[in-house]
């Protein structure tokens, strides 16, 4: 045991203070401890001189926090905190057009065009207006000829017709089509002076179309007065819009002719051609037809519905009758 001398600030002299010794096993271990110490050190010099780093695993990242996601009205509170507030925009904002897109100017219609259309419009409303006091003036062969001769007066015709129908307050034809839907659907229709042929493609019965010129494959092209139809064919007999010229008389025996006993005879006219309503309903009578019904309730319109009650033959010795012409006025 080693003694050690410390100086007593307590009193006089010296005293001498005994520590314990370290063990033999100890100071090994403890021996050994320092020389792997300064191995590990000498081992990290050597390296660093030599230019040897031995780098470290890489640690794992840390785990990103989840994404805050902010409600509409925690960002709106937080506006009124920093002194604003922001109104939603409901108006979507226009795709932003490429700036190398070349933007093509449109097109103004110029006051040579503007003339040239109504130019244009005056006169085949000049021409309809022409073809149609014709129409109203002559006999049915008589058309039959002008339509031959100027093939290109019926599209003329009916291209002004259209014009004059968008500015009624209906087509009468509607009137007509909706009444034929009704019927059984076996009932078979003939359609004089079809024009253009929108009732037999507007209903499910089978209907002939008839008129001076064939404008489609379906389109029978023959005078009213004679057509090629059998007897007694027929359920229903339409005229809408088609009693012109001055020998209605032969219109109205084709239709008894065709039409079954009891068969419908559907007329719809413009009001103004009417001198006398009672006249022209004597005149149907006398064509063997009774009048079931006359409606007035459209204006500008007159339309009637009669019945088929006798024969009386192509031959039958009547009184001839027309309507007044319908004159358009001219622009």
């Amino acid at each position: 045991m080693k003694k050690f001398f410390v100086v007593n600030s307590w009193g006089k002299g010296e005293s001498p203070i005994q520590f314990a010794s370290v063990p033999k096993q100890q100071k090994a271990d403890i021996s050994a401890f320092k020389k792997a110490k300064k191995k590990k050190k000498n081992i990290k010099d050597s390296s660093t001189a030599s230019g040897q780093i031995f780098p470290r695993p890489p640690l794992a990242p840390p785990p990103s926090p989840p994404p805050i996601t902010e409600s509409p009205a925690l960002k709106q509170s937080k506006s009124i905190l920093r002194g604003r507030v922001t109104k939603p925009n409901k108006k979507s904002k226009p795709a932003k057009e490429s700036p190398n897109k070349i933007k093509m100017p449109t097109p103004k219609p110029t006051q040579s065009s503007s003339f040239e259309a109504k130019l244009k419009e005056n006169l085949m409303g000049g021409r309809f207006r022409f073809i149609n006091e014709q129409l109203y003036t002559m006999s049915s062969k008589s058309a039959n000829k002008l339509f031959r001769e100027d093939k290109s007066a019926f599209e003329a015709y009916h291209e002004g017709y259209r014009h004059q129908v968008q500015k009624w307050p209906m087509n009468p034809l509607n009137k007509i089509i909706k009444f034929i839907k009704k019927l059984p659907k076996d009932s078979v229709v003939g359609d004089f002076g079809c024009g253009e042929g929108k009732l037999g493609q507007s209903v499910p019965n089978k209907v002939f179309s008839i008129d001076l010129v064939a404008c489609r494959k379906d389109i029978i092209a023959s005078d009213m007065a004679n057509t090629p139809l059998d007897n007694e064919c027929l359920n229903v007999a339409v005229y809408c819009l088609s009693l012109m010229g001055t020998n209605l008389n032969d219109y109205l025996l084709e239709a008894n002719r065709c039409l079954k006993m009891g068969g419908i005879l559907l007329a719809a006219e413009i009001e103004s051609r009417f001198d006398d309503v009672r006249q022209f309903i004597k005149s149907l009578e006398n064509c063997g037809f009774s009048l079931i019904k006359k409606d007035a309730s459209v204006k500008l319109f007159l339309f009637f519905q009669f019945k088929k009650v006798r024969n009386v033959g192509k031959e039958a010795k009547l009184t001839p009758f027309s309507l007044k012409p319908c004159v358009y006025r001219k622009r």
